[in-house]
């Protein structure tokens, strides 16, 4: 029977419930760690969307996933057998409770806290749980750093696989001291780095080295990944969108330039200051106002944007790649080029993209992470690639590699679903977009469009709906001329007939008007 990692209520015995939940609180009390949630299980819509991105196909690790039951008979032999190769260097057949669970062991009520679930067992089990599955991942991960493509991998990367690091750290450093006497991280630092360079689907704009991600302060692999791919950039911050015209001028420096032409000559105060007078107008509370009156809503700086192709051909807008990361997309007003980071696709990489999506929403509403930089680039690109054309025109810019093919991308960024999550300020991201949909707009054949959109095409469906009103009536008075037997044209006659409009006998009631 394969023992479940938590139970119903109505399966609780509550006698032992109590004594595992006290010891439990006893030891919560107890722990000093400023590890946040970093480990959840994905919600239900996401998995609703794509489950195969999400739930483990293979290989469950961790507490969430290590007693599933459709997992658990065919994985757990793989595990067994692979620590026991994995071991073997190690000679600790005889002492591996001792040197590696006895260390887990204190480790459980902090690792504990990195889950957004409450695990009902005891923590010696979590213990052998994180042993088998962190000697097991460290396998894995080692062969795949040395360019071993293996199916488990997809698995390993999703959101509620993750093992925390400090498992790994701690599993690790108990073999080597075992085995030598002492260690370091260096083997996991540089195993870490080179996975989520060969595996990132952004490339880096530099060689990435273990000196740039320190793993005693990143959470897990996904993590890892995450931040790294965040904070590859090598521009300087991008611009700031501009509200409006009027956030560009200092109104100081007005007060000085008319201060400053009244003593040279007198008379330019009569002209000038009217002019700072309307300056100082609170002119966007009257601008929101008016375009209410208007009807118009409020500007939203959200991803919505033309498809590459069109950018291309309508707007006449150049796609080039730019060597740094997602903080560096930027469009250049002056030569209208937009710059996108280099996206290297393989069969593994919706998994990746998906829950990286994830990872950064769920720490997002945790509170952990303030903004959704890479959310919002994968929106970004959901919105530029419609079809196979648009990922043509990328990848012959080469800004789109790799070995899917220009149907398997289109229908992959095709498939993910618009980020409902919102930051409170515009992020860089959302002003360049916006910034490119401004110049799109700007362009004279869009401005006939959405002049024929917001006008003619709005009449044409109040014609459409009158003229169905009137056909409507007509077929009306065709159904009861057929009945009655008029002889009027149009049916006319029958008109009249019902509103007593110039008849001598009510024919639909047999007898004469009084």
């Amino acid at each position: 029977m394969v023992p479940s990692i938590s139970s119903s209520p109505s399966s609780i015995d509550n006698p032992q419930w109590v004594i595992r939940i006290s010891k439990t609180f006893e030891t919560h009390l107890q722990v000093d760690t400023d590890l946040p949630i970093c480990i959840f299980q994905v919600p239900e819509p996401l998995i609703t969307e794509n489950r195969e991105s999400y739930v483990p196909k293979c290989i469950g690790l961790g507490p969430i996933h290590h007693f599933h039951t459709d997992l658990y008979s065919n994985q757990e032999q793989l595990k067994l057998a692979t620590a026991k190769t994995a071991l073997t260097p190690y000679k600790i057949s005889s002492h591996f409770e001792k040197t590696v669970i006895e260390n887990l062991k204190q480790l459980v009520p902090e690792v504990r806290c990195c889950y957004d679930s409450f695990f009902d067992v005891d923590d010696d089990m979590l213990a052998w749980v994180f042993a088998l599955d962190g000697v097991f991942l460290i396998d894995i991960l080692s062969k795949v750093s040395e360019g071993n493509s293996l199916e488990t991998f997809e698995d390993i990367v999703k959101v509620e696989n993750q093992i925390p690091l400090l498992v790994l750290i701690e599993t690790r450093t108990a073999l080597e001291k075992h085995l030598s006497g002492h260690c370091n991280n260096s083997f996991l630092s540089n195993m870490m780095v080179r996975i989520c360079e060969t595996r990132s689907p952004l490339k880096f704009s530099k060689r990435i080295s273990r000196l740039d991600l320190d793993i005693n302060n990143r959470f897990h692999l996904l993590d890892c990944m995450y931040h790294l791919i965040v904070n590859n950039n090598v521009n300087a911050k991008n611009q700031c969108l501009r509200p409006n015209f009027l956030d560009d001028v200092d109104l100081e420096d007005v007060e000085n330039a008319v201060q400053m032409a009244s003593d040279i000559c007198p008379g330019a105060s009569a002209f000038l200051q009217p002019l700072l007078i309307i300056l100082k107008l609170p002119w966007d509370k009257i601008i929101s106002l008016v375009k209410k009156m208007l009807g118009e809503n409020p500007a939203v700086l959200e991803i919505d944007i033309p498809s590459a192709s069109e950018l291309s051909n309508v707007g006449k807008i150049e796609f080039c790649m730019t060597p740094g990361g997602i903080r560096d997309v930027e469009f250049d007003d002056e030569t209208h080029t937009f710059y996108l980071p280099i996206l290297g696709l393989k069969q593994d990489s919706e998994v990746i993209l998906r829950n990286l999506v994830a990872y950064e929403g769920l720490m997002f509403k945790k509170g952990t992470f303030s903004n959704l930089d890479f959310t919002e680039y994968v929106d970004l690109m959901c919105g530029i690639i419609d079809s196979a054309k648009d990922v043509r025109m990328l990848r012959e810019k080469h800004i789109i590699e790799g070995e899917l093919d220009d149907d398997e991308i289109a229908k992959l960024f095709n498939g993910i679903s618009k980020s409902p999550l919102k930051t409170e300020e515009a992020s860089g991201l959302q002003k360049t977009v916006a910034r490119v949909n401004r110049y799109y707009g700007n362009v004279p054949r869009v401005k006939v469009y959405h002049f024929i959109k917001k006008y003619v095409l709005a009449w044409w469906k109040v014609i459409a709906v009158v003229f169905t009103l009137v056909n409507l009536m007509l077929l009306i008075v065709q159904g009861a001329c057929q009945v009655y037997e008029c002889n009027n044209g149009l049916g006319f006659g029958v008109v009249r007939l019902l509103f007593h409009v110039g008849t001598e006998k009510d024919v639909m009631f047999g007898f004469e008007r009084t």
